[in-house]
């Protein structure tokens, strides 16, 4: 009756430990993809192709938003030191600006390639930064995953000297911007709410300085630059419908941050990176499903390896906190009565 009741105590400590990770997960898919359809109808429709424009009015909105939400009680402001705000912000734009240009220069391939490559990036940047290694069985479950996911979606790889550079650039700056997102967090003991607040309006600054540079990584750019294309865009493509379209891409990247925000605080930019290869398996599928998609062989065995490598790894994720609490159960042993043991 003892270990009945040891047994279901540990394992209601665990569905409490995974509510949260699960909600922001669902939380992160969902404001994702929403965002991703809305920036469709802004990018197709609408031809406000202006994509570092776009960040900085997410940003101003996520902004106003945080603040907004802030002045009616549901969180504090935290006064928070300048520099891991600066840091924080120029890692975003270094992020969002290579992810545009590679994808810009390169083909879809590739950049699907890049994209799969942050994964182990992460676990090397941990590595040889913070001194966190990761163990073999994780290790084999993200190698599994990642040929799943390259079999999945991957078809041309044709990449350029300089698209090579770019690309690596993307992955690397993605990387480090999801370990700093969880590293400033837990340095300044603040919430995601009190650090997105704190340093969006650095990220505002940075995105307006560097803005102009949108002609220069559109292949569908018009002739003129700076504010004269807006100008141009408005005359042409300008409505009220326009507008307001942009403006919900602004509301679904607010949501789109602070999501990302609190999966990685509340789990690890590993995991984050996992849901991330998940999240487009799914995709996938349901495209098949839903809208008729072709299902070759290579896509199909391509989805099942992703599967297998996430549920191994929410496997090896399970049994670690099913062993925590024992552990932390278990009184340590006295020195005098522990014996010495081989190097």
């Amino acid at each position: 009756a003892e270990s009945s009741r040891s047994a279901m105590a540990s394992i209601e400590a665990i569905i409490q430990t995974n509510i949260k990770p699960i909600v922001y997960a669902l939380f992160n898919i969902v404001s994702v993809t929403c965002i991703v359809v809305v920036n469709k109808k802004v990018f197709n429709e609408h031809h406000f192709h202006f994509p570092i424009l776009l960040v900085l009015i997410h940003t101003c909105i996520t902004y106003l938003g945080l603040r907004l939400v802030a002045m009616c009680g549901v969180f504090e402001m935290k006064a928070l030191p300048l520099m891991p705000r600066l840091v924080l912000a120029a890692s975003f734009v270094l992020y969002n600006g290579a992810s545009l240009i590679n994808l810009n220069v390169n083909t879809v391939g590739f950049y699907q390639i890049s994209k799969i490559l942050v994964t182990p990036t992460v676990m090397l940047i941990n590595f040889a930064m913070f001194s966190e290694s990761t163990a073999s069985d994780v290790k084999a479950a993200v190698m599994i995953m990642l040929v799943g996911v390259t079999m999945a979606t991957v078809t041309d790889v044709d990449v350029s000297s300089v698209g090579l550079a770019i690309g690596l650039l993307a992955v690397v700056g993605s990387a480090q911007q999801q370990i700093l997102i969880q590293k400033v967090q837990k340095k300044l003991g603040a919430t995601s709410n009190q650090v997105l607040v704190s340093y969006t309006p650095y990220v505002a600054g940075m995105l307006a300085i560097v803005s102009p540079l949108d002609h220069l990584i559109q292949k569908d750019s018009m002739a003129v630059s700076g504010v004269e294309s807006y100008r141009l865009w408005w005359t042409n493509y300008g409505s009220s419908t326009a507008v307001l379209t942009i403006f919900f891409s602004g509301c679904c990247g607010l949501l789109v941050s602070l999501s990302t925000f609190l999966m990685i605080n509340a789990t690890s930019a590993l995991t984050y990176n996992i849901v991330g290869h998940l999240k487009t398996v799914t995709i996938l599928t349901m495209g098949v499903f839903i809208f008729g998609d072709s299902m070759s062989s290579k896509k199909f065995m391509g989805i099942v390896f992703a599967l297998v490598g996430v549920i191994w790894y929410s496997m090896i994720k399970l049994r670690k906190q099913q062993a925590q609490p024992v552990a932390e159960a278990t009184p340590p042993r006295s020195p005098s009565l522990t014996k010495p043991t081989k190097a």
